[in-house]
């Protein structure tokens, strides 16, 4: 009888393996060559792993195996494009791929065919359980709890990674909190009393505020700024926008407690928020009124110089395709490609004028709320007020997406299969915003903040802010 059992669990597996056998790779071969090119001449990170010995071959034909299989699988119900591609099993393939082969996690890669969309790094996502503890010393000790089995006083005795601290019903509290890329199927283990004990866990993320791309207001003498996105995209938006970033550089520093709201924010460019950091860091900019390339304020030089400040230690990948696809978008990257041609990284540095850090403007508190949505350029709008206010930054809320250790995103488009690859050719990692020191966790961790927030302790955030300014 169990012969009879193994032989009916084995023989779809090996009809599945038998299918993927008549399954042609020749359709994709094209791509597949273009791939080769492309990816260590468009993102940086390939192109340090291929210097550091990726072989593109192996690579590519691990795409291949790996499509045979999804497109003999009918990945997602997807179907057969004109040219004989299962466009959706293809992209697929390369994501699978690319997660194998590149040594480092890159949060803005993603591959795209038709509507669907895979990324291969996903985010670190976090899920809370209803288990609170006090902190005596360097232990924690439960304090209450819904889940059976778990009583006052038990002491935990797992990784206080998952321990985050928090603050509701005026006090602050400790709660555990379980981290995964994907929602667990069933309840997780937490370690207490040097037991594991099965709890319950659920996502508890912190909502937006609605309203415009950016806006403020003020209560209680505290100064709230709401921003949404770092790249407002109608001409009108763009023009309310710097409208509202010249109003909050006017009066800023007449507050002594300041609150930047990032949750749900999408990125975009973060010379879009320079503008009120210099004026945190400098005092009041003397404004001209001029626009330069990107379209956003110019506020005096200073302004420009603490954006080359904000990008030193950056490695760009310069090449021929990377120019050609800026070209296209119309920025100047063109011209940056032609005066260093004849090299393949640039890497930037402090400008040679020197700006004077040594007093800030600014003299009060400042508060980041942010949550997993908030990404990439609010990422580093967060990195750079923790560098440069170190003793007045309280960061609130939510871990952030972890997606800034690469930027500088173009999308490029396979001929056959019209899959389309975001691609990075900007490496940050060597930037002093981003190291350890000032709290950032890499690609997909990205920040955690100093105090948790959620769903059901959100009303809490002000009473936390007036209790802390």
């Amino acid at each position: 009888m169990a012969k009879k059992a193994s032989l009916i669990l084995v023989l779809p597996l090996l009809i599945f393996i038998s299918c993927s056998r008549f399954v042609s790779t020749e359709p994709i071969e094209k791509d597949c060559e273009y791939l080769k090119t492309l990816l260590p001449e468009a993102s940086i990170d390939f192109s340090l792993a291929v210097d550091d010995g990726l072989d593109m071959d192996e690579f590519l034909n691990l795409v291949r195996k790996t499509y045979k299989i999804g497109s003999a699988h009918k990945f997602r119900h997807s179907k057969i494009d004109d040219n004989g591609i299962n466009s959706v099993a293809f992209a697929n393939a390369i994501t699978w791929s690319i997660k194998n082969y590149l040594p480092r996690k890159d949060g803005h890669i993603s591959v795209i065919a038709d509507d669907t969309g895979f990324y291969p790094f996903c985010r670190q996502r976090f899920f809370v359980s209803d288990v609170f503890f006090e902190k005596i010393g360097d232990e924690y000790f439960v304090t209450h709890s819904s889940e059976k089995g778990i009583s006052e006083g038990m002491k935990y005795t797992g990784d206080k990674k998952n321990i985050v601290q928090t603050f509701s019903e005026g006090k602050i509290k400790y709660r555990y909190i379980f981290f995964s890329e994907f929602l667990p199927n069933d309840k997780v283990n937490i370690n207490l009393n040097d037991k594991n004990i099965k709890i319950s866990v659920r996502e508890n993320e912190l909502y937006p505020r609605k309203g415009k791309d950016i806006w403020y207001e003020e209560e209680d003498d505290v100064l709230t700024v709401v921003i949404k996105t770092f790249k407002p995209r109608l001409e009108k938006n763009i023009e309310d926008y710097e409208k509202t970033v010249e109003e909050i550089c006017s009066f800023i520093n007449n507050y002594s407690t300041v609150v930047f709201d990032f949750r749900d924010n999408n990125g975009g460019f973060n010379s879009y928020f320079r503008p009120i950091l210099a004026t945190m860091i400098f005092g009041q900019l003397n404004s001209n009124n001029e626009r330069f390339e990107e379209k956003n304020i110019r506020l005096d030089e200073r302004n420009l110089l603490l954006g080359d400040y904000l990008s030193a230690g950056e490695k760009e990948l310069l090449t021929k395709t990377v120019s050609s696809r800026a070209i296209a978008d119309g920025n100047m990257m063109s011209n940056h490609y032609l005066e260093h041609k004849d090299e393949r990284y640039f890497v930037s540095k402090e400008p040679e004028e020197k700006l004077d850090f040594s007093t800030r403007a600014f003299k009060g508190k400042i508060f980041v709320i942010t949550n997993s949505y908030t990404v990439s350029a609010a990422e580093s709008a967060l990195a750079a007020m923790k560098y440069y206010f170190p003793d007045n930054v309280i960061h609130l809320g939510s871990k952030t997406a972890g997606m800034l250790d690469f930027g500088g995103s173009y999308v490029y488009v396979l001929p056959d299969s019209k899959v389309r690859l975001n691609l990075c050719y900007v490496d940050n990692t060597g930037n002093p915003i981003l190291a350890p020191e000032n709290g950032w966790r890499g690609d997909t961790e990205g920040f955690y903040p100093d105090f948790w927030f959620f769903a059901d302790t959100e009303n809490d955030i002000k009473k936390f802010i007036k209790e802390m300014k």
